[in-house]
């Protein structure tokens, strides 16, 4: 297989590829930073790869270090974060950023009050107005939100923008890219980026809300 027979959108700086990333990954060009929000532990039923997701996501990581130079692994509060010891060594851990809601909400009897996002890999080089890397975002719009509904677990534009805007400057990866929040946020930030998504439905919301930009 070749890239041409998964390739599913391509605009100046964004390429949207559906299959399972397993396949997709060996094909791609390296990219500064892979930023993702993989299939979690908790994950619900209707997720491919749900019934497994840590051994999917371990298949998928083993290539990382070959891809990128930076990763960037977003979770909710409520994922076991033992999940992420399929991160190869090759990937070092740099820190923990927390994404929080302006408006968090209940699951049972947790107060869900926001995401995390585990770094890993070389720090981003220091520039104006970048000389440390903050670990703190409050969220406050909703942008895309009507998008995101056909999603079980859609992730906040805002949340995303600020991680690309603080750990990649050049080009970005997301192989569980979903609805394309990834790939919009770094269109916003003037970035290149690729997205792999196994699910045509989803990579449908992801090639409506890139043409709505």
């Amino acid at each position: 297989a070749s890239l041409k027979d998964y390739l599913f959108y391509e605009e100046p700086g964004v390429t949207l590829y559906c299959g399972d990333c397993r396949e997709v990954l060996p094909l791609v060009e390296s990219v500064e930073a892979i930023i993702t929000d993989p299939v979690w532990p908790n994950a619900t039923p209707e997720l491919q790869g749900s019934d497994d997701p840590l051994a999917l996501f371990s298949e998928a990581a083993k290539l990382f270090p070959m891809l990128c130079r930076r990763l960037v692994v977003q979770l909710g509060c409520d994922s076991d974060p033992r999940f992420l010891g399929g991160v190869p060594g090759e990937l070092p851990f740099f820190r923990v950023c927390w994404l929080e809601y302006v408006r968090p909400h209940y699951k049972g009897r947790l107060l869900y009050t926001g995401d995390i996002a585990y770094v890993f890999g070389e720090p981003p080089p220091a520039r104006a107005g970048r000389t440390v890397l903050p670990g703190r975002i409050i969220q406050r719009l909703n942008k895309f939100r009507a998008e995101t509904k056909e999603h079980p677990a859609p992730r906040q534009f805002e949340h995303v923008r600020w991680l690309v805007g603080w750990y990649c400057d050049e080009s970005v990866l997301d192989p569980f890219c979903g609805t394309g929040t990834t790939l919009a946020a770094a269109k916003d930030a003037g970035i290149s980026a690729i997205g792999i998504e196994i699910e045509s439905k989803y990579c449908e919301i992801a090639v409506k809300r890139l043409r709505q930009e």
